[in-house]
């Protein structure tokens, strides 16, 4: 499923190393994805991506498309940062919980509704001068 891209216009919040496990997870955003490493021992998918499953520690996987729907689990406002995150700040972060039964921290971008805890949200695709990352709209 293609989720929709956000254009930031700053670096992104995080520098990112791309490793040999990882890569495919970058592709699939700059794609318009965001995947999920998911065992084929098991079925078992987990994020972030990892070479041996958290379950079953097997080492063979397949990257499968997240829906990017998901709730709410908490959140937090950041008000003050170091100076390196200076332009993000003041800003929201949460605690989603996808459908694919996986739980991840990211940016809430910023929109009409505030953020609440349990409030159905979905994730989006952030394209940086420097690259792609991810965040989470409300729904």
């Amino acid at each position: 499923m293609k989720l929709p891209t956000v254009n930031m216009g700053l670096p992104r919040p995080l520098q990112i190393e791309e490793t040999p496990v990882t890569a495919p997870f970058w592709q699939g955003l700059q794609d318009g994805e965001f995947l999920l490493s998911t065992c084929h021992e098991c079925g078992r998918s987990s994020f972030p991506p990892k070479a041996i499953c958290p379950s079953c520690h097997h080492q063979d996987f397949h990257w499968a498309p997240s829906s990017g729907r998901g709730v709410i689990y908490s959140l937090t406002r950041i008000q003050n940062s170091p100076p390196i995150y200076g332009l993000l700040t003041p800003t929201t972060l949460a605690i989603i919980d996808l459908e694919d039964s996986i739980r991840l921290l990211c940016r809430v971008l910023p929109g009409p509704k505030p953020a609440e805890v349990g409030s159905p949200c979905q994730l989006v695709i952030t394209k940086h001068p420097d690259g792609w990352y991810f965040g989470t709209r409300l729904l």
